[in-house]
């Protein structure tokens, strides 16, 4: 069996996925806690662990998904490091430490950074990321902190290389500097969150503000390349030691989101051909919920850069517009709260219950109740809480139905926030496409045609960005473009979402209306729990 492998770089966790070259099925997957460590009073991922983790799962492999075609890794999009001129990891000599896209910079950087960037709604419209986001979520920060904080280090530095492209430069031998140049400013890269580029100019194009910080012009190859572009193969001693076939191809693969996209849009105009070439919405309902327009247009609403709207991008850098919220961040606090009152969270859909719950109307769940969604989203001035704890907390089933009431009703929202035209499917995926609930709930609320994916054996397609990393990968051994990979092999249908009877969505047109007045009222009095 020959097979793709697919490094997964995660916030929270990373995993190594083997898929079937032929099938693009998945053969294996294992997942640990993303390392991460202290230095010197900053946070940093614990790169060299990393990649020595995914290693030691490949040796683990089962010898017949050891033929290995394709390494394609999958990162976070503005999460990277400096590579030293000795072709090191830099910033921690001998650590293989890479500062955390998650550490905040001292007052003086965001100081300088307004002044380089001018009005927040300026720098929104011009590159599509938001001027005051923490850490380097603004990678041109980065860049700045590195030139006002750490000097001497960037003398040693010669490259920066975003965390994709950084595994993939660990698979070349370890040659960062080699991936880094033949990799360029990777298309997906300069989409996601950075502030790197002008989104009203072609793909590769740097923003003005790039310009200003002469780290990131020096350190950042100014060549675009897509993330299906091969950048040579696994050195013969790496494969032999890892247990891995000869000729192994290594890409920069690309940004988690952007690459989620792919089997989305493929797939959908596979199996809908009249929709080909016209936009589709991507609402990826898992630990963000995520609503997305791929293709058409873009337009940024005006107050965007305030509700946590941004532009990431496609695999060839054309622009997505993007809304994010934690909603299964909060669905999942929730969770935590009823095992706290010895509730189980588990829980089984009963459209009566939810009838029951909407005629009554004396129990709301806000948004951003996790103290991690503060100052994000949509509603990024709301402290979240429960309005009548004590129906909340009567039973797990109830509380699950509210929890998907905030949810949807806040992704509601972000759908009419980034594509008003309700004539445009949504293609819903991760964990909201297995709720019994979530889905019918977006559906009725927005008034749009929503559709789930499923794979052969009927189970919704959660998982998109692994599989759209090994298309990439296929991509690159075929040398065609990733729209043109035959997926059909994977057996996907694509079902409608069916909304709730008409006097469900009427109790619910009700329910929407009070939600929202505790909603405004919270918001103007500050009140939390």
């Amino acid at each position: 069996m020959e097979t793709i492998i697919v490094p997964v770089d995660g916030a929270s966790s990373i995993k190594l996925e083997v898929l079937d070259y032929e099938t693009l099925t998945t053969r294996f997957s294992r997942v640990a806690p993303t390392p991460v460590a202290e230095a010197d009073g900053l946070k940093y991922n614990a790169t060299g662990e990393q990649f020595a983790w995914y290693e030691s799962a490949i040796r683990e492999l089962p010898g017949e998904l050891r033929q290995a075609r394709v390494i394609a890794p999958a990162a976070r999009g503005a999460s990277g490091g400096l590579i030293g001129k000795d072709n090191t990891l830099a910033e921690v000599p001998g650590r293989g430490l890479t500062l955390s896209y998650s550490q905040g910079y001292p007052a003086r950087t965001a100081e300088r950074f307004r002044e380089l960037a001018g009005s927040a709604g300026e720098f929104f419209r011009r590159t599509g990321s938001i001027r005051d986001f923490p850490g380097s979520l603004t990678l041109l920060k980065r860049f700045l902190f590195e030139e006002m904080e750490r000097p001497a280090l960037l003398e040693r530095a010669e490259y920066f290389g975003t965390y994709n492209v950084l595994i993939a430069g660990h698979f070349l031998g370890p040659d960062y500097r080699e991936a880094a140049r033949k990799a360029g400013n990777e298309n997906s890269y300069w989409m996601c969150h950075t502030g790197a580029r002008d989104i009203n100019a072609a793909p590769g194009t740097p923003s003005p503000v790039s310009r200003k910080i002469a780290a990131f012009g020096r350190l950042v190859p100014s060549r675009p390349v897509p993330a299906y572009h091969p950048l040579g193969t696994v050195p013969e001693r790496q494969a032999a030691s890892l247990g891995l076939g000869s000729n192994v191809l290594v890409v920069p693969g690309g940004h988690d989101t952007c690459l989620s996209h792919l089997p989305i849009v493929s797939s959908f105009y596979r199996i809908f051909p009249e929709h080909s070439g016209r936009p589709v919405v991507h609402l990826e309902a898992g630990s963000w919920t995520m609503a997305a327009q791929v293709s058409g247009a873009v337009k940024l609403p005006e107050d965007g850069y305030k509700k946590a709207v941004l532009v990431q991008g496609t695999l060839d850098g054309e622009p997505v517009v993007t809304s994010m919220y934690g909603g299964g961040r909060d669905f999942s606090y929730l969770a935590g709260l009823l095992e706290q009152h010895g509730i189980s969270s588990a829980w089984e859909f009963s459209e009566d219950r939810l009838d029951k719950i909407l005629g009554t109307a004396d129990c709301f769940v806000l948004p951003n109740i996790n103290p991690e969604n503060h100052g994000t989203g949509p509603f990024p001035g709301l402290k979240g809480k429960i309005i009548n704890e004590d129906s909340f907390f009567r039973d797990s089933a109830g509380a699950m139905i509210l929890a998907n009431l905030c949810i949807a009703q806040t992704a509601a929202v972000q759908l009419e926030t980034i594509s008003p035209d309700r004539s445009l499917p949504v293609v819903l995926t991760a964990g909201g496409s297995k709720d019994p609930c979530f889905g019918r709930l977006v559906a009725t609320l927005t008034g749009r045609n929503v559709y789930a994916l499923f794979d052969r054996l009927g189970h919704p397609l959660s998982e998109t960005t692994t599989l759209g990393a090994a298309i990439v990968g296929k991509a690159a051994c075929l040398g065609v473009h990733p729209y043109a990979v035959d997926i059909k092999s994977l057996g996907l249908s694509c079902r409608e979402i069916e909304p709730f009877k008409a006097d469900t969505r009427d109790r619910l047109a009700a329910y929407r209306e009070k939600f929202f007045k505790h909603l405004r009222k919270t918001e103007q009095t500050g009140e939390s729990n």
